[in-house]
């Protein structure tokens, strides 16, 4: 079972607060040097937990500069920073990298940068062991310190659950799910660095993708077994793709199939009024379970579908 462990500098002296601050950062999050901005105000607390293949650290500060050298060291891992409150800049080079709330960014260790932040900060550290990156993702260090927008999109669905798992983590007392964590966590990793430093030629392509896609949708929208699979099979692509394509409109494949057979079914009851079988239409629109379509028609309008139709009967 996960079990959350806790850092802090409270309760010891300015001298020290410091010292054993660096210590805990190079121990948990890899080799750099902590210098704080005002020294006698200085303080931070860090919360760690282990999963199987990855871990998650959430340090929290008041405001510092770090240094990190760049070195090669036992055990390194690329580290997936998720901007949680405040914001920080980074210097890679010439280049000054800005996290707000949100965003995301890796870092890579054995790479020098500094980053500083001016307010009180949290953020929320994966540590991704380089012999998993190198086996699950190989092309993941390609990436480092190329700032992703957490607003929409992939990034959105990577950040937000980064995000809202690690609220859960603090509030649960007995996290045991938390051991199923980094089998999510990597293949939002993926998703979300798929589309990074693409060309506009394959941007181009991928447009003309989605609207094939959205053709075989529309096409095929009665077909009770369609899904992201069959959508990849239609483009010759894979299911991750099809995932990808959607998530970039912050959407996936069976939340637009699943809102635009509502549509239909709304269309049709305009159109039919009081002559209308509800149940008959969800089935024909490729809903298999009425209780589902009911709860769906009702989230998307905010009316049940037998209020819709006695609506448009009256109109």
């Amino acid at each position: 079972m996960s079990k959350l462990e806790t850092f802090t500098t409270v309760g010891m002296s300015q001298k020290e607060s410091l010292s054993f601050w660096n210590d805990v950062a190079l121990s948990n999050i890899g080799p750099m040097h902590v210098e704080a901005y005002d020294r006698d105000a200085f303080s931070a607390s860090m919360t760690r937990v282990r999963l199987r293949d990855c871990d998650i650290v959430s340090p929290v500060s008041r405001a510092a500069v770090i240094d990190s050298r760049g070195s090669e060291a036992p055990g390194q891992s690329l580290n997936l920073q998720v901007q949680h409150s405040g914001k920080s800049y980074t210097r890679v080079g010439d280049s000054v990298h800005v996290l707000e709330p949100g965003d995301f960014m890796l870092y890579d260790l054995s790479q020098p940068f500094r980053l500083e932040f001016h307010e009180k900060t949290q953020v929320i550290t994966i540590r991704l062991p380089m012999e998993s990156v190198r086996d699950r993702l190989p092309s993941l260090r390609d990436k480092v310190y190329i700032p992703c927008r957490g607003r929409k999109g992939a990034g959105a669905m990577l950040s937000g659950f980064v995000r809202q798992a690690w609220m859960q983590l603090q509030s649960d007392d007995e996290p045991g799910w938390a051991e199923s964590l980094s089998e999510v966590i990597w293949p939002l990793v993926d998703l979300a660095y798929s589309q990074v430093g693409v060309s506009g030629e394959e941007l181009c392509l991928k447009e003309r993708r989605r609207k094939e896609a959205f053709d075989f949708i529309d096409r095929n929208l009665c077909d009770e077994a369609l899904g992201a699979r069959s959508v990849a099979g239609h483009l010759g692509v894979s299911a991750r793709y099809v995932q990808m394509i959607f998530a970039e409109m912050g959407t996936t494949p069976s939340a637009f199939i699943q809102s635009r057979r509502l549509q239909l079914v709304a269309s049709q009851l305009n159109r039919k009024g009081r002559d209308a079988s509800i149940t008959e239409l969800a089935f024909d629109a490729g809903f298999n379970d009425l209780g589902s379509f009911c709860r769906a028609f009702r989230r998307k309008f905010g009316i049940t579908a037998t209020q819709y139709r006695n609506r448009s009967r009256a109109s």
